[in-house]
């Protein structure tokens, strides 16, 4: 009796260890969906590398919290074309922007976890005002590139996480400068002039893609 007892404890034992067995590989193979649309929502921390200062005084300094939603089709296991809006949310408001881009994600491995890149390309509408006395103004937008490399984990067949590092430049074709005049006790232009922002990035996504 006691030798049929560890018997079936023996069996179950190993039959537990392969169902574990089992369900780790299967997890280890889940792939997020390759073929179809897919949404990307992505939330960005950016701080831009050169921070230089006007002629008057003002410094081009911004660090600020990015968000971007992309959505688009993935035709092939490693490439992925789609568009997308994002918004700097400059807490200064003088270089609140909204970019609007177009956009390739490549995908290097066909497993769960896996390494990408994205390139992005469009332009940025100015959408801030100078709320300060003395203060800066994006009278009109410009070019804006964004290249990101990261890791993406499949939760399931839709669903995906990922975290990356990347650089974004954000150019302003027109910028206006802002003094207070005492005498007037108004605003005065101070300086007109094109600004471009060098921005180091790092964020985290979640995907979704139809299944």
């Amino acid at each position: 009796m006691l030798n049929s007892s560890l018997m079936k404890k023996t069996i179950f034992a190993v039959v537990a260890l392969l169902c574990l067995a089992g369900t780790a590989a299967a997890q280890r193979h889940v792939e997020f969906r390759w073929h179809g649309i897919y949404f990307v929502g992505d939330g960005s921390y950016v701080s831009n590398l050169n921070r230089g200062v006007g002629d008057n005084g003002f410094a081009d300094t911004v660090s600020a919290f990015m968000p971007s939603i992309s959505g688009g089709f993935q035709f092939r296991k490693e490439a992925a074309v789609g568009a997308g809006f994002a918004y700097l949310a400059d807490p200064t408001g003088s270089f609140t922007q909204l970019p609007l881009y177009v956009e390739l994600r490549s995908h290097f491995m066909r497993s769960r976890i896996t390494p990408y890149t994205v390139i992005q390309a469009g332009y940025s509408l100015p959408v801030g005002k100078a709320n300060a006395e003395n203060g800066t103004k994006i009278e009109e937008g410009g070019l804006y590139v964004a290249l990101e490399g990261g890791c993406r984990y499949a939760i399931s067949r839709s669903v995906a996480v990922a975290a990356h590092v990347g650089y974004r430049m954000l150019q302003s074709n027109k910028v206006n400068r802002f003094r207070f005049d005492d005498i007037t006790g108004t605003l005065q232009p101070a300086l007109t002039e094109e600004v471009t922002l060098h921005m180091f990035s790092f964020g985290l996504s979640l995907y979704f893609g139809n299944d």
